[in-house]
């Protein structure tokens, strides 16, 4: 990406990155909010878009009282009320991949993080219950509600939420929370003991070790060279 690259370019260079990893899939979606005392955000087309295509001219620019219209997400709430509950976040993803979506059909979701760069994920996952999409303003409160300072919460038979204090943050925990629940349904299948990385403070201690604003930039880089090199 080219230093005059606006904000929305940065946006569709992360839609695409999610797209490349089949995070979102059809109906997956992200946010940018880019300036935490605003009341607009940024956010990637909705469902039957070509995520893989996503360009900056075809992202929207939302106000946090807008309400859902034709080529929106249809789950648009999620995004206003965590940047307006939590304006510390500054990206969030919608995720529809494979092994995140199989964790959230487990009675109960493992706490274990088995990779180094998947140690911000919670000793506890929350779980959103409801059995339907979150189209109305009040469920995706209550979403966000439980979420609280976690960065991710698993959707039951849906998918996942991550968030981050920045875009690079957030697509890099969306690649790494797909990797280790990918890790852990392999670990589990083979019925063989496993070792997690230690939980509570020292699992903390070890995410701001490793996950650094530098990792997460040369990250960025990384996946940006990857993009071009496929696009060219």
């Amino acid at each position: 990406m080219s230093p005059m690259s606006t904000d929305k370019d940065l946006l569709a260079e992360a839609t695409r990155v999610a797209a490349a990893y089949d995070l979102i899939g059809m109906f997956g979606h992200l946010s940018y909010y880019p300036e935490p005392s605003g009341d607009h955000y940024l956010l990637s087309p909705g469902a039957g878009f070509q995520k893989q295509k996503c360009a900056g001219d075809d992202v929207y620019d939302v106000a946090f009282d807008d309400e859902w219209v034709p080529g929106l997400p249809l789950e648009i709430y999620m995004h206003s009320e965590v940047h307006r509950m939590h304006p510390e976040v500054g990206a969030l993803v919608h995720s529809h991949s494979p092994a995140l979506t199989q964790l959230s059909t487990l009675a109960e979701v493992p706490g274990e993080a088995l990779l180094l760069h998947a140690s911000f994920w919670p000793d506890v996952v929350p779980v959103f219950e409801e059995t339907h999409l979150v189209v109305e303003r009040h469920d995706a409160v209550h979403l966000i509600e439980q979420l609280g300072d976690s960065p991710l919460i698993l959707m039951r038979w849906h998918g996942a939420v991550i968030v981050g204090a920045t875009l690079e943050e957030a697509v890099f925990r969306s690649i790494q929370a797909e990797a280790n629940a990918q890790a852990l349904l392999t670990a589990m299948a083979s019925g063989r003991p496993y070792v997690s990385l230690p939980a509570g403070p020292e699992r903390q201690r070890t995410a701001e070790s490793v996950i650094t604003p530098r990792m997460l930039g040369l990250h960025r880089n990384y996946q940006a060279a990857q993009l071009s090199s496929k696009e060219s």
